[in-house]
């Protein structure tokens, strides 16, 4: 199967002018206590995560739920990006997870989970488990980050159709990877991310303790 052509995306067409990925910075945006928007994110299934092989580029098919400011999400699949999507004022970290949500209503949630390379501190869940199937969707909770401080924005998917109207769910707090499951990214998705996109007037929030 061919993929998504990255280099090819200056000629993506949007419905919107309000699209993801953004550059967030911390000090522009507007600052919540993380009491008044608290994050819940459950991955209580033993089954395997599924692989499946799409264009805009493999899925992983997983449950749980996603629950933000008393609204539930339920999770329809995972995917990969080497390189961040987002940056944190202007700059690119080693990767990006996305975890993409929907709510009874159909309305779209994407959570962002950031990734660094540190080879100093363990990885919780090498990536590699995940695409070659070998982990269990409760196992994916060790991604996720203690702190669970975040900014939300309204936006777009980063894939065509860069479907609207995308509830945005950064983590501001990286998964740590190691240079191996890096490599292994890079080797699999390489440099599939799309450019940053203009704000035109969005408000970013922070939800941070």
């Amino acid at each position: 199967m061919e993929y998504l052509d990255y280099a090819l995306q200056n000629s993506w067409e949007s419905l919107s002018n309000l699209e993801s990925p953004i550059d967030i910075d911390l000090t522009l945006t507007t600052h919540k206590t993380l009491y008044k928007q608290p994050l819940a994110l459950t991955f209580a299934s033993n089954k395997q995560i599924i692989k499946k092989i799409q264009a805009n580029g493999d899925q992983f098919l997983a449950n749980g739920t996603l629950t933000i400011a008393d609204n539930k999400y339920e999770l329809q699949r995972i995917h990969f990006h080497d390189g961040s999507e987002h940056t944190l004022k202007g700059q690119r970290l080693d990767g990006e997870i996305h975890f993409v949500y929907q709510n009874e209503n159909g309305a779209n949630l994407v959570l962002a989970l950031l990734c660094q390379v540190n080879d100093q501190r363990a990885e919780r869940l090498a990536l590699n488990q995940i695409y070659s199937e070998d982990a269990q969707i409760n196992e994916l909770s060790k991604l996720l980050p203690d702190d669970l401080s975040h900014v939300t924005y309204t936006g777009s998917l980063t894939t065509p159709p860069l479907t609207a109207d995308v509830t945005w769910v950064v983590l501001t707090t990286p998964h740590y990877i190691s240079n191996s499951s890096k490599k292994a990214l890079h080797n699999d998705y390489p440099e599939n991310h799309r450019e940053t996109q203009p704000l035109n007037g969005r408000e970013v929030i922070y939800y941070t303790k």
